[in-house]
Parts: C-alpha cells; sequence; structure tokens
C-alpha cells in the first residue's frame, strides 16, 4: 500500500490519461449525444473508439435509455472478457441459443458476474439496477477476493460482521474506484442509490473508469482481500454494523440521511437518501438532540451528542485532540487535504474503525478505507475526537489511558447552527 489518491485527484488523473482517439472538439459520432452532453467522452470511448455498447448502431446511442441485463452482459464481455468460450451446458431458457446476445449472457452467467434468477431464467430485458451492475463490473474488473474480503470484513478475534445485502461489499469497491459519476447542485436527483435502474449514460461512464483505472490503484485495492477491524463488544458492534450498512448510498453534499429528507425538516432538505462527509458521521453516531433525531433511525444505540455539523466545527470543537497512537474505534478522524494541522484546514472527517481501517462518505458514498501507512489519509491526518470525553473544548492534548470506547457520554462542544452544512 503506497498511496490512496482523493476522488479529486483520480478525476483529474482520468481526465489527464483520456485515451487518444476520442474526439475532443468537433462534430459527435452520435446523432443523439451532441458534443458538449455530460458523459461525451465516456461514451465516444465504449460506442465509438471501442464497440462495447455499440447496440443500436455506430450513429446511435440512446443516452437515457435503461440499460438491459442483456446489453450490460454485452457490454462486460465484450470489454473485459471478448475471447471466452461459451459455455455449451449451460441452459437459459429465456435466451435461445440463436439470440445474437446469447454469446455475452452466457460467458456473463458461467463467469457468476451476472447471475441466473432463482427460477432459472435470465431476465434478458430486464433493467440493470446499480446494485447488480456494481456487482457485475467488480467482478469483471477482477476484484472477486477484493469483494470476498469486504464481505467477510470481520473483528480481530474473528468475530463476523454480516451485511444486511450482499451487494455492499461491490458497491463499497465501486466507490472506491470511482465508477459512478457525483452529481451536484440542482441534479444531486440523479444520483444512483442501490436500487437506481441504469440510464446507458452512467454505464458508459462507469465502463471508462473501470478501464482507465491506473494500475496502481488495483494494487493498492488487495488490502480488501482481509478486512480486519478492532475487537468492539456490545452496542459498538451494533454501530459499526449499522455504518456498514450505510455502503451504497450516494454521496450527496449536505446529505445527512439515508433517504430523502422528512417533510417538515427544520434545517434543509434532499432530494434522495445520501450523505456527505460529515452528514454519514452525524448519521451514523449522533443521538437525539438540537432537533435532530438521528437516533431514531439506529435504535441499536443511542448514540453521542454531536452538536456540530461541518468537518471543521467539529474539529474546533473537540474536547481534546487524540493523536494518531491514542485512535481508538468510533474516534472522529480529522483531515486537511492542504496538509494544514489546524482545525481551519479540516475539510473531510471519517469514523476510526481499528486497525487501521476508516468509514466515510467521500466521491461513491459511504465506503470502508484503509487508512494506514503511506495512505493518502495517513498523510493528511490532522486529529482525531473522542466523544466520550465529558468536558467542553479545550486546548489540544492527548488522551490518557482509555480503553475502547463503550461508553455513552456527552461532548458539547459550540452550539453550531444546523442550517451549516458541508463536507
Amino acid at each position: 500500500m503506497t498511496r490512496r489518491a482523493t476522488p479529486l485527484i483520480v478525476g483529474l488523473l482520468t481526465l489527464l490519461a483520456l485515451p487518444q482517439g476520442v474526439a475532443r472538439s468537433g462534430g459527435s459520432p452520435f446523432t443523439d449525444v451532441p458534443t458538449n452532453y455530460w458523459d461525451y467522452t465516456a461514451i465516444v470511448y465504449v460506442a465509438s473508439t471501442n464497440t462495447w455498447m455499440q447496440d443500436y448502431g455506430p450513429a446511435t446511442f440512446q443516452p437515457s435509455t435503461k440499460e438491459t441485463r442483456k446489453l450490460l452482459a454485452g457490454a462486460l464481455v465484450k470489454a473485459y472478457a471478448p475471447d471466452e468460450p461459451i459455455d455449451p451446458t449451460l441452459v437459459i431458457p429465456d435466451v435461445p441459443v440463436d439470440d445474437p446476445y446469447y454469446p455475452y449472457v452466457n460467458v456473463a452467467v458461467k463467469l457468476d458476474w451476472i447471475q441466473l434468477k432463482d427460477d432459472g431464467t435470465f431476465a434478458p430485458d430486464n433493467v440493470a439496477k446499480k446494485n447488480l451492475f456494481d456487482r457485475a463490473i467488480v467482478l469483471a474488473m477482477g476484484l472477486k477476493d477484493e469483494a470476498d474480503g469486504i464481505a467477510g470484513a470481520h473483528q480481530a478475534d474473528g468475530t463476523p460482521y454480516t451485511f444486511d445485502d450482499d451487494y455492499r461489499p461491490y458497491m463499497s469497491l465501486a466507490a472506491w474506484f470511482d465508477l459512478h459519476y457525483n452529481w451536484d447542485g440542482a441534479d444531486e436527483g440523479k444520483d444512483l442509490e442501490a436500487g437506481t435502474k441504469l440510464p446507458r449514460d452512467e454505464v458508459a461512464y462507469s465502463l471508462w473508469m473501470s478501464k482507465l483505472a491506473p494500475s496502481w490503484q488495483f494494487s493498492d485495492a488487495t488490502v480488501f482481500t482481509n478486512v480486519e477491524l478492532a475487537d468492539v463488544s456490545g452496542k459498538q458492534v451494533t454501530r459499526t454494523q449499522y455504518e456498514l450498512n450505510q455502503i451504497g448510498y450516494p454521496y450527496i453534499y449536505a446529505g445527512e440521511w439515508n433517504k430523502a429528507s422528512p417533510p417538515g425538516y427544520c434545517c434543509g432538505s434532499q432530494p434522495e437518501g445520501g450523505m456527505d462527509c460529515s452528514g454519514f458521521v452525524w448519521w451514523t453516531l449522533k443521538k437525539n438532540e438540537g432537533g435532530y433525531d438521528a437516533a431514531q433511525y439506529h435504535p441499536g444505540y443511542s448514540g453521542w451528542s454531536l452538536p456540530q455539523r461541518t468537518s471543521s466545527d467539529m474539529a474546533h470543537n473537540a474536547p481534546t485532540h487524540v493523536s494518531w497512537g491514542k485512535l481508538e474505534p468510533n474516534d472522529i478522524m480529522f483531515f486537511a487535504s492542504n496538509g494544514g494541522t489546524s482545525w481551519s484546514d479540516v475539510d473531510h472527517v471519517g469514523i476510526f474503525l481499528g486497525n487501521d481501517w476508516m468509514i466515510h462518505s467521500t466521491g461513491g458514498g459511504p465506503q470502508l478505507t484503509w487508512v494506514g501507512d503511506g495512505s493518502w489519509y495517513k498523510d493528511h491526518f490532522v486529529y482525531g475526537r473522542d466523544l466520550n470525553t465529558n468536558s467542553g473544548p479545550a486546548a489540544p492534548g492527548t488522551r490518557g489511558a482509555a480503553g475502547v470506547a463503550t461508553g455513552w457520554g456527552t461532548a458539547l462542544g459550540g452550539d453550531q447552527a444546523l442550517t451549516a452544512k458541508g463536507a
């Protein structure tokens, strides 16, 4: 593990690494995709430079048309396993052998990228949803061991965590690889949730990103083959489990709910479920206080007092500054992308899970991230905050000889306005 770039850096690297042959100006090769379309470059790459998604001919792409399971099978097999032979013993009752998509469906099923339905059918014309897509593309990218490692997340003593959705490990990796476009502003309602039916433009973007992912990112991803978190007990297990089950929701700037915010909510609204970094901390850790009853959504534990909403305010009001070596599970971790060391430099926050693992919401939404030596996060760590410390804001210091956090004390900090939102 040598490095982990931020999503912004990955995006910049991607733009700098555009393949030769992709049109940057002039006329579009598609009648229905203008050159200023949001993922024009990706569409050209997957359906003109390459013919993986040329399902409607060389001049028509149909970007807003929903991608069916058979078209998805075709795109992934053409891109990742074009020479893989079919399994002639594999019977797919609703995809006859004379169907032009039969070879792709056969291979996708053979390789377990897309599974048959419980009744043995493939449902070729059903629309592919994000969760199924994430599983298929992560496996096509050769990341099965990494997905299995996340699915087998466990404590150091072997106690396993169990995801409430088998797709979450794949969605975590899709987020880590920045496979989905992060919509912002008025378009945030377009961000993808687990059950979103995917239009072809989103599939094109993800396939483009997967093929352009740098080799170091695959090398770094091997850390996920063994996700061993710290030993915790009681309600701390419930807390960690709840956080893991938020994987799959998108990153929504100023978002703090895993669903559209309810009618009458005091402090703004969001169009769909999703969290920004500090919103994720609020959603999963905060108790019922200040007009925000987050605790009703995690009844297995009551939560902690966390009056602040932004990452920098959370850092500013930390009663003590917890150094890296003193971090314990459930501590909040603060980061500064500018390399600064003050609370005013902080622009990101996550939750420490122990053994150099963190869960946070960044590009792609809530996800697991390794934060050990050589990682971007270790290099940009400012300090941590212990939510079990009862004192108010204090001068920088370090934690004493405290054990694993299990109490439900308060850290009263400043009374920040609930409408102050951000990273």
